[in-house]
């Protein structure tokens, strides 16, 4: 029987593995007062909430990267839906509850969709093929993302390729993100990715970071987002998930 989920320890290896690459070696050389140093007045410095002029003003600083359409459609929105908006991206909890775990078919798109409420969507989606060269290349595509009356602030994608095909015990394999945040009361940044091929399983995985620009959400999250793929003669399975830690 093929085990379709992560082992506590591939999990703990993974995490460790990109926690360490998310210290820049700038954080690294800092004098150890330094790091230790209260941030409190930091924290004091960040408005309290997002308006909706300078929600406008982001969108246009960040213009080349989904500013511009999500300005278009958030011009569209009522002045009590503009509110409302602001509101549902400062709320911490939403951004939370955004998680999923899934398994399927690889060869076959997963596409599920969580009303968190009348307003907030929060999507998932998986998508994969193989490719039909001489080592037939798996790439899985996880995507986790959450909607606005209907408009995407802030979508977090872990991309794993890798050698289906050929004798190696421990073939080939690359992983990638790719993130578009509109959401101006976070700063996300996510970890190395890191990409693990060992016999018929693969795993894929990132750390993110929010890092609040506004006070009204609280303190920063962190998110795991992990792949895991097992190709056999029996069978092609994944099994994708976003946790909060």
């Amino acid at each position: 029987m093929i085990n379709r989920t992560l082992s506590r320890g591939t999990i703990a290896a993974l995490a460790t593995a990109t926690a360490v690459a998310v210290l820049s070696p700038a954080a690294q050389a800092a004098p150890a007062a330094a790091r230790t140093a209260p941030v409190a007045h930091t924290a004091a410095a960040l408005p309290a909430h997002l308006t909706v002029d300078g929600y406008q003003a982001y969108l246009k600083k960040n213009w080349a990267k989904g500013g511009r359409e999500t300005s278009a459609a958030f011009k569209k929105l009522t002045p009590a839906q503009k509110k409302k908006f602001l509101l549902h991206l400062e709320d911490r909890k939403i951004y939370l509850a955004l998680h999923n775990t899934v398994k399927g078919n690889v060869g076959h798109r997963l596409h599920t969709v969580n009303n968190y409420n009348q307003d907030v969507q929060l999507v998932t989606d998986v998508t994969s093929r193989i490719a039909g060269d001489k080592v037939a290349t798996a790439t899985l595509n996880f995507t986790a993302t959450e909607r606005i009356y209907g408009i995407p602030v802030t979508t977090e994608t872990v991309t794993v390729s890798f050698e289906t095909r050929g004798h190696a015990k421990n073939k080939n394999a690359h992983a990638k993100v790719t993130l578009k945040n509109v959401n101006a009361a976070i700063a996300l940044k996510a970890s190395k990715p890191t990409a693990v091929s060992k016999g018929t399983i693969t795993n894929g995985a990132t750390v993110w970071t929010a890092t609040p620009q506004v006070r009204a959400f609280g303190k920063k999250v962190v998110k795991d987002q992990l792949i895991q793929a097992a190709i056999t003669k029996t069978g092609k399975f994944f099994n994708a998930r976003l946790t909060n830690r």
